[in-house]
């Protein structure tokens, strides 16, 4: 099973062209790994795309996505929805073959979600531009690759994690909303936990601290990402959703790694093979 993190970065791309500091600075410097685009993954083995943030068709063009057969969206929010005119140029008979359609895979909850927040929604790509097809479910099988959706219902609604096994192989992508993280028998034994929105040390940009922050309630510290990890006997985690006010650049994410045992931090192209 072949994993890519199409953008490992959080609600607002690094560099933000509006910021100046020190993380963005250094990423219009630097580039490559230090940037960051908004968060998405590819299951190349199925060449399925999950979420599409605004920038998700330039974060394809960099790491080499040109086809797409399935599409799903974890939830509502606009960081992973706003890019799903992704699709669009396959609706026009100028641009592709008439009929080709991309199946779309989503929960019941987040397809209605999606719709209440932005008008016709969904079903306008499907019944308008014929360009994707619905399918509102918890579970699908693809070949060798089954993926179980899974609804980490919490205060700020409907939330999918998804747990995609090849054989013996499991991964679990947990990209946003992750706290509380509700019990499921389905995690336990995964390969791999790629999950969002951890601070590493508690402390953000500008040494603000993460308890004094207004979504503090909505992110993990990596002492909770560990428990989490050996309650359900995960062998790796990999964290993505990283925020440019987390503060820290790519280099200071590969120092920290260095402290921790089988944890790591995404960039952009990061590939995961299992």
């Amino acid at each position: 099973m072949r994993l890519k993190i199409v953008g490992s970065g959080g609600m607002f791309q690094i560099p933000n062209p509006f910021c100046k500091c020190p993380i963005c600075e250094e990423a219009r410097t630097k580039r490559g790994k230090y940037e960051r685009l908004g968060p998405s993954i590819y299951i190349e083995d199925i060449q399925m795309l999950i979420d599409t943030p605004e920038d998700i068709g330039v974060a394809c063009d960099r790491q080499g996505i040109s086809e797409i057969k399935y599409l799903s969206i974890s939830h509502k929010d606009p960081d992973h929805t706003r890019g799903m005119r992704i699709v669009e140029p396959l609706g026009y008979d100028c641009i592709a073959d008439r009929g080709t359609s991309i199946q779309f895979i989503a929960l019941p909850e987040v397809v209605d979600d999606i719709n209440a927040w932005n008008g016709d929604g969904l079903y306008y790509y499907q019944n308008i531009l014929h360009c994707i097809s619905i399918t509102k479910t918890d579970y699908i099988k693809i070949g060798n690759i089954e993926i179980h959706l899974v609804n980490n219902k919490t205060h700020r609604g409907n939330m999918t994690f998804y747990v995609i096994s090849d054989r013996n192989k499991k991964a679990i992508y947990a990209c946003c909303d992750v706290k509380p993280f509700v019990h499921n028998e389905l995690y336990f034994d995964a390969d791999v936990l790629i999950v969002g929105l951890v601070s590493d040390d508690g402390i953000l940009k500008g040494g603000n601290l993460l308890k004094n922050a207004p979504f503090k309630d909505d992110m993990f510290t990596v002492d909770e990402i560990m428990e989490i990890k050996h309650k359900y006997r995960i062998k790796q985690i990999i964290v993505t959703h990283i925020d440019e006010y987390w503060g820290k650049s790519y280099a200071d994410y590969q120092k920290v790694e260095e402290t921790l045992e089988n944890v790591s931090f995404a960039y952009d192209g990061m590939e995961i093979v299992l």
